[in-house]
């Protein structure tokens, strides 16, 4: 009784998870809640999306409760790196009332549920695995690709990513349907019906816009351990790597602006079904201000306005800073870059090892030129045709 019940999250990339978590976190019985975030990207962007302080998380390290394991930690030191971490948690004071562990999109499961059970006392309360209903929709007959009801697709990316969340959905206690507002209602409903068919166990929740939180789930009973290890011996499972075979990661690193135009055509005609994931934060040189979070799984797109560069703030256009504020914002960013301050772009590619490669030489292709930028200088507009709307998700 006096064990710390942990909650794994688990689906396949982008499959809402961390925006599922954004929304729990803003529960008040979850605020001292301690939170591992195991993810393939080489730096920790949902770790510093989930960190209630304005920090970059340092890999295999805790700050503010939250402990990034990216990189090599996700994979071949998961094992070590979270009992590591089970261990600093169960000294925190107070200690935590629950331990939320978000996985990456590509995490085999046993592996995953060996790791966070290895210390006596944590015990897994929930593993929960999300599934995005679109794609479930447009690119897995509802799911009857899983149960042999429909052949499939005979694209290889698509094959490989069902392998992956077949897999994920076997361990499942509670599957949650998440982005359930983009398909017919009609097609919910065939969906969980056949989730009920394939993983009979599992509760099934539904969410629009990370609609479904966390004390929904109280009535569903925690999963037997002992079950679970049966089903990886009858999978054949327990010496897997924990994460999944041929998923590579890249990382995009650039100061210079994406140009609005090249960048929306690059996505229209180069992003391909063995791009399973791409996250992290750009700018474009048509909106100079904006810190934006781009998201990109399958063929969604969303970009999300983290908030504003320094270098913009610095150069106080609408007065809201005293002199002496804006001055010392200017000196503080003397050692950034000379002509785009603080701006950057910063991006990771997860997904098959030839798709990544490509799409990401087809976006360097779409960042400014040298002339480009000179034209920017001197205050020319761009064509912008990305979304101009803003929607406000509380």
């Amino acid at each position: 009784m006096n064990r710390i019940p942990t909650v794994a999250l688990c689906g396949f990339l982008g499959s809402g998870k961390t925006t599922l978590i954004r929304r729990w976190q803003c529960d008040e019985a979850l605020r001292d809640a301690a939170l591992i975030v195991h993810d393939l990207s080489e730096f920790a962007v949902d770790a510093e999306l989930l960190s209630i302080e304005e920090l970059m998380p340092t890999a295999g390290r805790f700050a503010a409760r939250v402990a990034a394991l990216h990189g090599v930690h996700a994979r071949e030191r998961l094992h070590a790196s979270v009992g590591k971490t089970l261990n600093e948690i169960s000294e925190f004071d107070p200690v935590p009332p629950l331990v939320l562990c978000e996985s990456t999109g590509a995490a085999r499961p046993w592996p995953l549920i060996k790791a966070l059970t290895q210390n006596k006392q944590f015990f897994l309360r929930h593993f929960i695995v999300t599934v995005d209903a679109l794609n479930l929709h447009r690119d897995f007959a509802d799911g009857r690709v899983f149960t042999g009801e429909s052949s499939g697709s005979q694209d290889v990316a698509l094959r490989h990513a069902a392998d992956i969340l077949v897999e994920q959905i076997a361990f499942a206690t509670v599957i949650i349907l998440t982005k359930i507002d983009t398909i017919p209602q009609s097609a919910v409903d065939a969906q969980v019906r056949t989730l009920q068919k394939f993983q009979p166990r599992a509760a099934i929740g539904l969410s629009a816009h990370a609609g479904l939180l966390l004390p929904q789930l109280e009535e569903t009973p925690a999963p037997k351990l002992s079950a679970l290890k049966k089903l990886a011996k009858q999978l054949d499972l327990p010496q897997k790597a924990s994460t999944a075979a041929d998923i590579e990661t890249l990382v995009l690193r650039d100061p210079r602006p994406f140009h609005p135009e090249r960048l929306h055509e690059v996505c229209r005609s180069e992003l391909s079904t063995g791009v399973y994931r791409t996250k992290g934060f750009l700018w474009l040189a048509s909106r100079p201000g904006h810190s934006l979070l781009w998201e990109q799984s399958g063929s969604q797109i969303t970009l999300e306005i983290r908030g504003f560069w320094r270098s913009e703030i610095a150069l106080n256009r609408e007065g809201k800073l005293f002199a002496d504020e804006a001055e010392q914002m200017r000196a503080e960013l003397k050692n950034e870059h000379p002509i785009f301050g603080d701006r950057h772009n910063e991006l990771t590619f997860i997904g098959l090892k030839t798709a990544i490669e490509s799409f990401s030489s087809a976006l360097e292709d779409a960042l400014c030129t040298d002339e480009e930028i000179t034209a920017w200088q001197n205050g020319e507009t761009f064509p912008d045709p990305w979304p101009q709307s803003i929607r406000n998700i509380k």
